[in-house]
């Protein structure tokens, strides 16, 4: 739930385990599920998951419903990302609801690439950032490319023929744009890192639903944070890559609100905000399908991002405007095409993607005497030829890619 000053006004594995067990974790995770669409003009989806802070106090089914929806749609609905916005719980102090919502959320580990961001009721004492925010770090805290205090963290994952970047970051991000130890400024240096993927940002307190407006004061208690006004101007309209902010938290009107926005460079930047929590039995297990459509577009705006609101506990979707909504845009113009550049995977550039290229990097990473084509052979575009980036070559041509 959410003050409004701008208006005034289980007991198994946590998924921190299940990850660190997993090694390389964060970054594998979605391998599976995302390689295979590397390369493809098939539709493709993001799910946001809505703040689930009410499931987890009266210890609902609705979120383990979520979860094993998107389970059992990855193949089908083709989902690359799993996106939870913020207040996994209502009580950041009882131990019980994370309990719970680590076991609702455990099938999404190993499916899919899944993030999650901490919410002003995720830490001990609500909106107060100097309390603890131990248990969030327990069962939820990333252990791959994390930033700042664990509560921050971005993924890397491959759909349409494009290589995306995805910042999950906390609650009303703090710090200095130009300080790297710092939530904001880390943000930012992780897109200089990767300023050719195409970008889409999750955090928890961004965009507001009445009056509709980014944010323009902080609400924690202790002014520690940044409004998203300041959000907006100093980390997102620069950065031209990022074209998606997802968040949560608001629900003074109907908990849904969207914009388009020009950045710095004139282009266009949907900002896309969804929290179900005021409806009955807290959402019912609403969550946002984002599903983009090659080719879907019209005009001269050949694609489409077309946006859905789902219930799979009720198996219902949401008509009306609010929920059920979409934006033409010309990826290619935006973004470059997707074919432009090396075939992901190709290692050995002959023009596929096979065993063979496998064998040549596994070779070249036992520093065997083996030629690769190094652009194409980091399939994961962190620098270096891995055993991820095997694992992922391998997966892309068991899809016949």
């Amino acid at each position: 739930m959410t003050a409004d000053p701008e208006a005034t006004g289980w007991s198994g594995p946590t998924r921190r385990t299940v990850l660190r067990a997993l090694g390389t974790g964060a970054t594998l995770a979605g391998i599976g599920a995302t390689a295979g669409a590397a390369q493809s003009s098939e539709p493709w989806t993001v799910v946001a998951l809505p703040d689930t802070q009410y499931y987890a106090e009266d210890g609902t089914s609705y979120p383990r419903d979520q979860a094993e929806w998107v389970v059992d749609n990855v193949g089908g609905e083709n989902i690359v990302h799993v996106s939870h916005l913020g207040d996994v719980v209502e009580n950041g102090d009882d131990e019980a609801e994370w309990e719970h919502m680590a076991e609702a959320l455990a099938p999404l580990d190993g499916a899919v690439s899944f993030s999650t961001l901490p919410g002003n009721h995720d830490w001990a004492s609500l909106g107060d950032r100097t309390s603890s925010i131990e248990n969030y770090r327990q069962y939820f805290g990333a252990s791959q490319n994390a930033g700042p205090d664990d509560l921050n963290s971005y993924q890397l994952f491959s759909a349409g023929g494009y290589d995306f970047l995805h910042l999950a970051l906390e609650w009303e991000i703090p710090g200095d744009i130009d300080d790297s130890s710092t939530a904001l400024g880390w943000a930012q240096s992780i897109l200089e890192q990767y300023p050719d993927r195409p970008t889409i940002i999750s955090t928890h307190s961004y965009l507001r639903d009445s009056p509709q407006r980014r944010t323009l004061q902080v609400q924690e208690e202790n002014g520690i944070g940044t409004e998203g006004q300041t959000v907006w101007e100093e980390l997102i309209a620069p950065n031209s890559q990022v074209f998606m902010v997802l968040c949560g938290h608001w629900h003074r009107d109907d908990g849904e609100a969207d914009q388009v926005s020009s950045n710095d460079d004139g282009e266009d930047v949907y900002e896309l905000l969804s929290n179900f929590q005021d409806r009955d039995n807290g959402g019912y297990g609403l969550l946002r399908q984002i599903r983009f459509q090659p080719g879907g577009g019209s005009g001269d705006d050949p694609d489409r991002i077309q946006i859905q609101t789902y219930s799979p506990s009720e198996d219902e979707y949401l008509e009306d405007g609010d929920s059920e909504f979409g934006f033409d845009l010309d990826f290619d113009a935006r973004f470059g095409s997707a074919s432009d550049g090396p075939l992901a995977g190709d290692a050995d550039g002959d023009g596929d993607v096979d065993g063979d290229d496998v064998e040549a990097i596994q070779r070249s990473i036992a520093g065997e005497d083996v030629d690769i084509d190094s652009e194409a052979a980091d399939v994961d575009d962190d620098g270096d030829i891995d055993i991820g980036d095997a694992i992922r070559t391998r997966n892309i041509s068991e899809e016949g890619q």
